[in-house]
């Protein structure tokens, strides 16, 4: 049973709540909060040897716990405020603690997010956070409003973190300032507050690559009715160092299935095309067109004849056997 089955057979049922404005199966959930505004609430949780190698700095691991949070604000187009903070450690080390301390605040300073509240306990290592925000009321931008027609964007560059746990792990070999380049992005992803926040009036749905651009596709899909998409594999945005690790083909297959870029996935009509290239300048990041969305279900690949798909899985998922 993978998360997703999980989820749908045991935990997702119809909120009786007035105040829930959005349950599961988004980015995020979102709560009424006052007359003109709601509150988005995020949360995410990280297993040493799941969602990190067990070597990985403290300081990146406090970046990346935050990070991958904020990434979750930034597809639903809300203004980070507060977080909460678990931690689960075998033993109350110093050293590390100053370490994820450092690496934490220095991102929740950026972004002015306060830490509010937690707890912690002794156990195998996790972290964990839950993050709070707000958006104007009925503003928030959702999985669930993609449109046959409208065109398929990415920010930034995919398969970089994918990469860079390779590389970690010696299946791939890379030079120094390569290397660096790519594990920086699978440690410390940018969370892209500023484009979501741009987004709303431009996107008609939205999501974060966590698990891979094709799992995290198919969740809009699904959520906007059980529609498809064509992408254009041959515009996949890949960075120089990924193709110069592995070759522009597995660049191009790790674009499709590798996790960890928590770049924006978003859907927009054919028309905000000038606007969302206005975004490129004003967000100073790269913003592409790969394909668009269809009535047929599904993802049909297009656009390389050099790449093999025969066999490759869609993306990361939690499994129990």
């Amino acid at each position: 049973m993978d998360e997703f089955r999980l989820i749908e057979r045991f935990f997702r049922r119809d909120s009786k709540s007035s105040e829930v404005v959005v349950g599961i199966g988004d980015d995020g959930a979102v709560v009424k909060s006052g007359i003109n505004e709601q509150t988005v609430l995020v949360t995410d949780t990280l297993v040493a040897g799941v969602h990190f190698p067990e070597r990985t700095a403290p300081q990146d691991l406090g970046y990346k716990l935050l990070a991958v949070n904020l990434s979750d604000l930034a597809a639903m187009g809300a203004t980070p405020n507060w977080f909460l903070l678990n931690l689960v450690m075998p033993d109350a080390d110093e050293s590390w603690l100053q370490g994820f301390s450092t690496g934490l605040f220095s991102l929740a300073e950026e972004y002015s997010v306060a830490l509010i509240g937690g707890d912690t306990a002794r156990g195998p290592l996790c972290v964990s956070a839950t993050v709070g925000g707000h958006v104007r009321s009925g503003t928030a931008l959702r999985r669930n409003g993609a449109q046959v027609g409208d065109q398929l964007w990415i920010s930034g560059t995919l398969g970089d973190a994918a990469i860079g746990l390779d590389l970690l792990g010696g299946v791939l070999g890379a030079t120094g300032e390569d290397m660096d380049y790519l594990v920086g992005r699978l440690n410390r992803p940018k969370p892209r507050i500023e484009l979501g926040l741009s987004l709303g009036a431009v996107a008609t749905s939205g999501i974060d690559i966590s698990d891979g651009l094709l799992a995290d596709l198919g969740h809009i899909l699904k959520e906007s009715g059980a529609l498809g998409a064509i992408v254009d594999v041959s515009c996949l945005p890949l960075s120089p160092q990924a193709i110069g690790a592995c070759g522009e083909s597995l660049a191009r297959e790790k674009a499709l299935t590798g996790g960890d870029d928590y770049e924006i996935c978003f859907t927009a009509n054919p028309a905000q095309r000038s606007q969302i290239e206005q975004l490129r300048h004003n967000c100073n990041v790269k913003l592409t067109c790969i394909g668009s969305i269809r009535t047929l279900a599904g993802i049909g690949l297009t656009g390389a004849d050099n790449l093999d798909l025969t066999g490759i899985k869609p993306g990361y998922r939690h499994d129990w056997l």
